[in-house]
């Protein structure tokens, strides 16, 4: 069997959806070896790396609120530290440093000086995720080795490079929790502003890096907003829905 990797896009809170994908994967018997995750999808990936269940990250995640994470800033680098996604991750994460998860992972984020991509598979997971979450303008950038780090859509919204060029995937599913959602954000502020056009910016290389997977698993997130934490059990739905529209093509994966 080849080694199997999973790159799991951004989108704030329709990244829920990614737990619903990987319920139906696990109910379908298809192995995920490695996993490659950006901002939203770094949270679930660096969870289910851990060895946490998925019904204890729907637990947590489904009860979570933006309250508990987001802290206002006084504007320099951004509107919220990103200090409290550190904070968020690291209270609930049963494996602290990437050396002791059970299964290899990577966070996505992207360099702020550069727009390199930067995938990190070392030192704090919490860190790691706090960096690949920090949407520029809205958070304060992350520092890890002397780099300023800011979320991974801005460089690769979709991980599939990293999946399959750092974590040794042979076969890659890519997920976008994205699919189908354009149009429904009402722009009426500057963090709705901020954060709609970073999704703009991020599907650019979205596109491109969905070429170079074997699977794209869409999940139709049509009339989900990206701060909507409400409809989690409908993208938990929708997150099952769109690996059964797969199933054909992900179970060829396991003859490759």
């Amino acid at each position: 069997m080849p080694t199997i990797g999973l790159a799991l896009s951004g989108g704030a809170a329709r990244g829920l959806a990614h737990i619903g994908v990987l319920d139906a994967l696990e109910q379908e018997g298809i192995p995920i070896h490695v996993i490659a995750g950006t901002s939203a999808g770094s949270v679930v990936g660096a969870l289910y790396a851990a060895g946490m269940s998925l019904l204890e990250i729907e637990r947590i995640l489904i009860n979570t609120k933006w309250t508990d994470i987001l802290k206002l800033n006084v504007p320099r680098r951004g509107l919220i530290s990103s200090e409290g996604i550190y904070r968020f991750m690291d209270e609930i994460l049963p494996v602290k440093m990437f050396s002791s998860l059970p299964f290899p992972f990577a966070a996505v984020a992207t360099d702020l000086r550069t727009g390199e991509k930067v995938s990190i598979t070392t030192g704090s997971v919490a860190r790691a995720v706090q960096a690949s979450c920090s949407m520029p303008i809205i958070f304060t950038p992350t520092e890890i080795n002397k780099r300023l780090l800011i979320d991974g859509g801005a460089s690769s919204q979709i991980p599939v490079r990293t999946a399959r060029e750092e974590l040794g995937a042979k076969r890659v599913i890519a997920v976008n929790v994205n699919y189908k959602a354009l149009g429904i954000e009402e722009l009426d502020s500057m963090m709705k502003i901020a954060a709609h056009l970073s999704i703009l910016w991020s599907g650019r290389n979205a596109r491109e890096e969905e070429k170079l997977a074997d699977v794209v698993v869409n999940v139709n997130v049509k009339g989900i907003s990206l701060y909507d934490l409400s409809k989690s059990k409908e993208l938990l739905s929708r997150g099952r829905k769109a690996v059964k529209e797969k199933l054909p093509e992900l179970r060829a994966l396991l003859s490759a």
